[in-house]
């Protein structure tokens, strides 16, 4: 039985292959992951792609208490940390799958140079044009290699 190959990273051209008034699932996070982590506008992009009601599965980036939302409580994460120009961190996604009304993206998240980085999966649901609900589920990169099964 042959080896699956290596993941191969998804393209720019395939990010950027979605028009702007295309309000599908899978347009809206690939154009909300351009302008986040590509383009190193993160903010913007939560300001443009997250619905009022948004809902953060991901504890580190909901708000803990109210009155703040939790689109508020992301984009002020984000306002004081990571993914601003001239920062290392780098993302290469290597699978965005759509089924109805959610979006997985599988990628590679490091730091800078000889950071081994985590491993992501981002769920996203859209409603609407906009990102109403992200989960996020990651785990180091191990040290271990294999020959047989690459992880990305």
């Amino acid at each position: 039985m042959p080896l699956p190959p290596p993941s191969v990273p998804q393209t720019e051209a395939e990010r950027l292959a979605f028009p702007e008034d295309d309000p599908s699932p899978l347009a809206v996070v690939n154009r909300f992951n351009q302008l986040a982590f590509f383009d190193r506008k993160p903010v913007a992009a939560m300001r443009r792609y997250l619905a009022p009601g948004f809902i953060e599965r991901y504890p580190d980036f909901a708000a803990p208490d109210e009155p703040a939302s939790d689109k508020e409580a992301a984009i002020g994460f984000f306002e004081t940390r990571g993914w601003k120009e001239g920062e290392g961190n780098v993302s290469t996604v290597y699978q965005v799958l759509a089924d109805g009304d959610r979006v997985m993206v599988f990628h590679h998240m490091t730091r800078g140079p000889g950071d081994p980085g985590l491993a992501f999966v981002d769920i996203f649901r859209v409603r609407d044009g906009l990102i109403v609900e992200h989960w996020a589920v990651g785990q180091p990169v191990s040290d271990k290699r294999s020959g047989r099964h690459p992880m990305f």
